[in-house]
């Protein structure tokens, strides 16, 4: 393929219709947090992380991850503890103030995903799925960080 497209502003300007849809049912819900927000809280309500992993796991380098959980922090969603062996760690876990808003916010995520997929076959979303790891592997062995 001598006529690569330029598949980032694919990827951007769909990232930023379905950050917005989920700002505006996040509202429309009464849940006040952000998508980035939600990223964090849903992976906590599956299990306690220290910070650092919750960067792996959420694709975000850790000073965001650090600033997302001290607003969630401030919220009174999440709450730090330290670490008993390793005393620079923080386990960060989810309060029940937390998993109210998982619950309030769960119904938006799962409209906002079902829009999305509205008109594409099971075939097309694994294709779509292969294809972005496929980008993804390739950026990350190149910049060694898979």
């Amino acid at each position: 393929m001598s006529d690569y497209k330029e598949i980032g502003s694919f990827i951007d300007r769909t990232y930023k219709v379905v950050r917005q849809d989920l700002i505006n049912r996040f509202k429309s819900a009464k849940v006040n947090i952000t998508p980035e927000q939600w990223v964090i809280l849903s992976k906590l309500g599956e299990k306690d992380m220290f910070q650092t992993d919750l960067a792996s796991f959420s694709f975000r380098d850790k000073p965001t991850v650090s600033r997302i959980v001290d607003l969630l922090v401030q919220k009174k969603l999440v709450e730090r503890v330290r670490d008993k062996m390793d005393g620079r760690k923080h386990h960060v876990r989810i309060t029940p103030k937390g998993n109210n808003v998982i619950r309030k916010a769960t119904p938006a995520v799962e409209a906002s995903r079902k829009l999305g997929w509205t008109n594409l076959s099971e075939k097309e979303y694994e294709t779509l799925i292969a294809t972005l790891d496929k980008i993804f592997a390739n950026y990350s062995e190149h910049n060694g960080t898979k």
